[in-house]
């Protein structure tokens, strides 16, 4: 059994279960996967070139939105660009937005909405509302018409959306559940979602984050690799298989634990326990964080002893929990890359290998070198969108 000391403020225990709650849920712990994935996607926004995407993608309850929170937070708190004459300039250096339910089908219709919801994020609050003003000379002897973006032409609002970022100097654009944009059943609006997504980027100095689940890589128009050759961030759960990485869900656990401002509080925990939470969230630090603040908001109102089973209540169930680990090892498995020796391989060979499909793409279920800890992920790979830790060290969290 492992005990948990405190580390919440004394004096809210004497506070409202509001306050108490309150403290909790805005609490945030810049654990290990988080931090490198932010740090990636700053990096990957910063130096990538002009017209290109940043995918970030993870499985669900990882935290993307949160990621996602947190780069907005960034780039809207930068200082303003100043002119040759040290006044400030329009400034919005963030926009961040929700990509609307598709109904399966991406027409122009939809881009329109979306399109019109980036105006009004960015501060052009009347593009609903702009109006034809006569010369002065001429009488009104009619009401004056309003201007309906949506019976305006896409390519309009494409335009208007382009010139909007640019008069902004906005940075960034954030699109949370992206894989909406992409929808398996519709390839035609794939390929429309592809396109505005390309002109935007290509016409303004604004990047375009694409924040989703792996639907993301699993959709239609990536079977080009379009998505693939942006720079895509990888913010993953934590792996049971690596100690490493199981001790640092631990961790992060504990500090949750910890900062429970309450005596109700558990404060010590087995290694079965944390096992059966980990298999439970499959190791997505949002999920956890979700168990416990619902178990901490039904305590603090029944005043009921936060006990080992108490807080498994709580957790998903085992058919959702099934879901999110089929769909993130096989996410894993799309992102997989492959050695520098399989490349050589094919660059010697006489002729194709027998494994090439017609398209000239190996399949990537093939059997991989096992790496020297007894992994499967073979030996000199690593992830797609994430650093290499030899050459990209990554320091601790912090509380942003």
């Amino acid at each position: 059994m492992q005990h948990i000391d405190p580390k919440f403020p004394q004096h809210l225990l004497n506070a409202s279960s509001e306050e108490k709650l309150a403290y909790f849920h805005q609490k945030k712990l810049g654990h290990p996967h988080l931090t490198q994935a932010y740090k990636l996607a700053l990096d990957c926004i910063e130096f990538s070139s002009k017209g290109e995407i940043v995918p970030i993608i993870g499985p669900t309850g990882v935290g993307t939105t949160e990621l996602g929170r947190k780069l907005y937070r960034n780039f809207n708190d930068m200082a303003p660009t100043l002119d040759e004459n040290g006044r400030a300039l329009p400034w919005v250096g963030a926009i961040g937005l929700e990509a609307p339910n598709t109904g399966d089908r991406i027409d122009k219709d939809y881009w329109k909405r979306l399109t019109t919801e980036i105006l009004h994020r960015g501060g052009d609050i009347l593009i609903d509302r702009k109006v034809y003003v006569p010369p002065s000379q001429f009488m009104l002897t009619h009401p004056i018409p309003r201007a309906d973006p949506l019976q305006k032409g896409i390519d309009t609002l494409v335009h208007a959306t382009a010139n909007m970022l640019e008069h902004r100097h906005t940075k960034v654009v954030l699109i949370n559940h992206a894989d909406r944009l992409f929808p398996e059943s519709d390839p035609a609006g794939c390929n429309r979602s592809q396109q505005i997504l390309m002109d935007l980027a290509a016409q303004t100095n604004a990047r375009f984050v694409l924040i989703g689940g792996y639907q993301l890589i699993r959709s239609s128009c990536a079977r080009n690799n379009w998505l693939r050759r942006q720079h895509t961030v990888h913010f993953r759960r934590y792996d049971r298989n690596d100690p490493a990485e199981y001790g640092q869900f631990r961790s992060v656990l504990v500090d949750l634990l910890a900062h429970m401002p309450t005596l109700q509080r558990l404060d010590k925990i087995s290694d079965e326990w944390v096992m059966r939470l980990y298999i439970s969230t499959v190791g997505c630090i949002g999920s956890m964080k979700r168990v416990l603040l619902l178990a901490f908001q039904h305590a603090l109102r029944t005043g009921e002893k936060m006990t080992e089973a108490f807080i498994l209540q709580f957790v998903l169930h085992n058919v959702v929990a099934l879901e999110i680990a089929k769909e993130a090892r096989m996410g894993e498995h799309l992102l997989l890359d492959v050695t520098s020796a399989e490349v050589e391989q094919v660059l010697n060979a006489g002729s194709l290998p027998p494994d090439m499909d017609k398209g000239g793409a190996i399949f990537v279920n093939k059997p991989r070198p096992k790496s020297p800890n007894g992994g499967k992920a073979g030996f000199g790979r690593r992830r797609i969108g994430e650093r290499k830790s030899s050459r990209d060290p990554v320091g601790g969290g912090d509380d942003k």
